[in-house]
């Protein structure tokens, strides 16, 4: 069987070149992200390849989405009565599977005060997804028009997120850059563990977020005079410094990147030398 190579398919293949180019580049910087240091200035340009990766897989999926619509619905036949078909099982189905389990959720809520009839509410709400699914397998609907569509948007949301969050990301640094770090003495710490579960984890390492207080008043009253985030694999060493009687640290406040630590009375440090 012959394959057949379409004009416009030729044109589209320099732009899912680019495409992919991006997308790996902002794969490879998340994953540089993942297991860089995240202490010293270095910790700093580090925490920023977070944020280029983000914006470089939005950039990706942005190449992607005018690709995929030139694939999946420019120039398609769009038959009226199969497309009012899926509009009305996209209906249907927020109205037979979403608004049901918001209100069977709510009535069941509100049956410590309602008591059976409360109950047999929510038993009514939450019947009627399994009426409708059964109905849906003896009239399937087939989202030839819509499915499209949602995979488009979908493409094209997620660069818009990627971008925006990326840009958040990189602005923190960017006004780390600008303002500098700061520096000073502190007395006491807590560290609650950040361990991120499930795939968040395969990019994103486990930390320590530290809260550092100047003196007691400042533990009496729960208010932290600065915030770190330290990765698990920096955190033994910048906890030996923190354990001691007085630690001077010195650190980036947009982006709690520790640059470094010492014990003032003694030689423990980590990080960056303060001298």
């Amino acid at each position: 069987m012959a394959h057949i190579t379409t004009t416009e398919n030729r044109k589209q293949a320099p732009l899912l070149i680019v495409g992919c180019v991006f997308l790996f580049a902002g794969f490879g910087a998340l994953v540089y992200s993942r297991f860089a240091t995240s202490v010293g200035v270095v910790g700093l340009y580090n925490r920023a390849s977070l944020g280029i990766g983000f914006i470089l897989f939005g950039i990706s999926m942005a190449i992607f989405t005018p690709c995929l619509y030139l694939q999946t619905i420019h120039k398609k036949h769009v038959d009226q009565r199969q497309l009012a078909r899926e509009l009305t099982g996209i209906a249907l189905g927020f109205f037979c599977y979403v608004l049901p389990f918001l209100f069977g959720m709510g009535a069941l809520s509100s049956a410590d005060t309602t008591g059976l009839f409360g109950i047999a509410l929510t038993v009514a709400f939450l019947a009627i997804p399994f009426f409708y699914r059964r109905h849906r397998k003896r009239n399937p609907i087939s989202y030839a028009h819509t499915g499209a569509v949602a995979m488009v948007l979908f493409c094209a949301v997620m660069a818009g997120i990627a971008i925006v969050g990326g840009s958040f990301s990189s602005s923190e640094v960017l006004e780390d850059l600008d303002g500098g770090w700061k520096q000073e003495r502190f007395a006491f710490y807590e560290a609650n563990i950040n361990k991120p579960s499930g795939r968040g984890a395969l990019l994103t390492p486990t930390t320590f977020e530290v809260a550092l207080y100047k003196d007691g008043y400042s533990v009496k009253n729960r208010t932290a005079d600065a915030h770190l985030s330290v990765n698990a694999s920096d955190w033994p060493a910048v906890a030996l410094v923190l354990d001691e009687p007085m630690a001077e640290v010195r650190w980036y406040p947009e982006t709690r990147t520790l640059v470094g630590a010492r014990d003032v009375d003694g030689p423990l440090a980590a990080g960056d030398s303060l001298e």
